[in-house]
């Protein structure tokens, strides 16, 4: 079987559905090292994976609260992020990978670890994107909505028309923002990149677009989302809480917003003993929930709980709009209320909006008063809980780890 090397870098919540791809491939007897940030070789190993560190190192310890400030940034995160995960280590992130991918028969990359078509390019070998939302697609038919542009979901057929139009000045934005990358391909030899999305001069063997066919239908179809669902036991204080009454509202802000809270926690907070709800917050760090003080006895807020395991009790899901945390709560059938702050979360809100499953309100925009209002008629509506019921159970019979391995294996036979 091949030797297959899969290249990451981003948040953890990027790195799951990433696990379930390459923990799908080692089943069928392909050799599968992941390269990502040396902060995840505990992860990577614990799944039973080779590992090879590839920078940047994300820092250990207490994380960076005014850098992940910038990255949620509705207006420069996407630039902040780009230059701190793409440009600024792209030499040393080009060494790494030379070094992981000795012996390697195919590279497999998410499309922000933008060294892997460099190096697929000076090894002659097969490589494929995978894209884990329909953003970073870059699609002139079904175009993503940009952070700070979301008035443009509301009238389809405007994002449609200004499809050609946001793609281009995607691509411009990102030429300008890599001039440093395309400085070091010219320094390697390597012809200039035709797609500056993905730093690439070579046509990948196979896309993949690693999310459910409900948020976007393109060519290839979408496989569908690869869950990775770690294994951990729900606290006895959630099971005890949860039998007491009513299903929770649940909030959450997924793995990297939760840094940049802002006052998500307490307006939640406020919002719940409007509705008169009882409430379930995943605060992600002790300082946040901390900062909440007493708790009246139908809230919990604890650091974090498993997604898997605690979406489904919930009456509705409150989030940022991640995809890791949106397909979660599609795969819960509940409905939901996106707080997008930057990236591809505006997008993903929209999204889900137009399958009438949610509710969006901008980050900048949150409040107890706005929440309430815009949880009422999703808690209120039994066709919206339908629809997401409904929406569930489609996502639930989706293989998205099974047709990922399909589309890599083909792409291997005809290589």
């Amino acid at each position: 079987m091949s030797r297959i090397l899969l290249a990451t870098t981003g948040s953890l919540g990027d790195l799951f559905p990433y696990l379930a791809v390459a923990a799908g491939l080692e089943r069928r007897g392909h050799r599968v090292t992941i390269a990502t940030a040396e902060g995840y070789r505990g992860r990577v190993e614990a799944a039973g994976l080779r590992f090879a560190p590839m920078r940047p190192t994300m820092p250990e310890g207490a994380p960076d609260l005014e850098a992940f400030a910038r990255a949620m940034d509705p207006r420069s995160g996407p630039e902040f992020v780009w230059r701190t995960l793409v440009v600024e280590p792209i030499r040393d992130a080009y060494a790494d990978l030379m070094a992981a991918s000795e012996g390697a028969e195919f590279i497999l990359a998410s499309p922000v670890a933008a060294a892997a078509p460099m190096v697929a390019e000076r090894r002659s070998l097969p490589w494929a994107p995978a894209y884990l939302q329909p953003f970073t697609l870059f699609s002139a038919a079904d175009p993503g909505v940009p952070g700070g542009y979301d008035w443009l979901w509301r009238a389809d057929w405007l994002r449609r028309l200004a499809g050609p139009a946001i793609r281009a000045i995607g691509r411009w934005t990102v030429v300008r923002w890599s001039r440093e990358v395309a400085a070091f391909r010219a320094e390697l030899g390597l012809a200039a990149a035709t797609d500056p999305f993905l730093n690439a001069a070579q046509r990948p063997a196979v896309s993949l677009s690693l999310f459910s066919p409900l948020l976007m239908r393109t060519e290839p179809m979408p496989t569908g989302f690869p869950f990775w669902d770690e294994p951990a036991s729900m606290p006895r204080e959630l099971g005890r809480f949860l039998a007491a009454g009513p299903p929770p509202l649940v909030f959450t802000l997924g793995s990297a917003a939760v840094y940049a809270p802002g006052r998500f926690f307490a307006e939640s907070l406020e919002a719940a003993r409007r509705l008169g709800q009882r409430a379930v917050l995943l605060t992600g760090t002790e300082g946040n929930r901390q900062a909440l003080g007493s708790l009246p006895p139908e809230v919990l807020a604890m650091d974090y709980l498993p997604h898997a395991g605690l979406f489904p009790a919930a009456s509705a899901i409150i989030h940022q709009g991640g995809i890791g945390t949106a397909a979660q709560a599609m795969r819960a059938g509940r409905p939901m209320l996106v707080v997008p702050f930057s990236h591809d979360q505006p997008d993903n809100a929209a999204r889900l909006a137009r399958l009438g499953i949610a509710a969006s309100l901008p980050a900048g925009r949150y409040t107890a008063e706005g929440a309430a209002r815009a949880l009422a008629p999703l808690l209120e509506n039994p066709e919206v809980e339908a629809r997401a019921g409904a929406i569930g159970r489609t996502v639930r019979a989706e293989d998205g780890v099974g047709a990922a391995c399909d589309r890599v294996e083909s792409a291997l036979r005809t290589r």
